[in-house]
């Protein structure tokens, strides 16, 4: 299994190589926790800045949660990988209450890495306005990297429910991850061209 002390470079060997783990759920996790660092370099490079002074405040608190949303993306790319080995493990003993719930836990794991990757994404809204604007393409890079991490953490969602749960299960489940979407584009949305308004000024 990989984690969190792996090379970048044994990582993506592990990615290409013909095993199920990591698959899309980790890689989805690994992309949402490169979108938290790249926020945090761009409040790193807003910090300290004088004519940034008034938003100092601001930006240690989103500081703080990228931080924060970056550590638990990285223990999910571990997460997911467990628990698609112990949905493997529970189809393989025939018990349909244990298979219930490790697909049910293969499920809340990337729920978990879009909901993160959604708040990585509003911190991206919250500090657009005012972060340094030498920085704002790398807060556009941020920003879909987050967008991105929603929808393919999406789609872990949908393909883990769509063979196993009742239909008002499984459609309770594309609900969640078609609000959720919808909201977060919409918030991408607003990002972007708060981006795009700040460097065409």
């Amino acid at each position: 299994m990989i984690d969190s002390t792996a090379t970048w470079s044994e990582f993506l060997d592990a990615v290409a190589a013909r095993a199920p783990t990591p698959g899309g759920g980790a890689v989805a996790a690994a992309a949402g926790a490169l979108a938290a660092a790249m926020g945090e370099m761009v409040l790193n490079y807003s910090l300290g800045k004088k004519d940034l002074a008034t938003h100092a405040a601001t930006f240690e608190d989103a500081l703080a949660q990228l931080h924060r949303a970056r550590q638990l993306l990285l223990r999910l790319v571990v997460e997911d990988q467990a628990a698609y080995e112990a949905l493997t493990a529970a189809r393989k003993q025939g018990d349909a209450t244990a298979r219930d719930a490790a697909l049910l836990t293969a499920i809340r794991v990337p729920q978990s890495i879009a909901a993160t990757a959604a708040a990585v994404l509003e911190q991206a809204e919250r500090v657009a306005p005012v972060a340094n604007r030498w920085l704002l393409s790398d807060l556009a890079v941020w920003a879909e990297l987050a967008m991105a991490t929603i929808r393919c953490a999406g789609y872990n969602v949908r393909g883990n429910h769509a063979d196993a749960f009742e239909a008002a299960d499984a459609g309770r489940f594309s609900r969640w991850c078609d609000d959720l979407t919808r909201r977060s584009v919409a918030t991408l949305c607003r990002t972007l061209a708060q981006v795009w308004k700040r460097i065409e000024a």
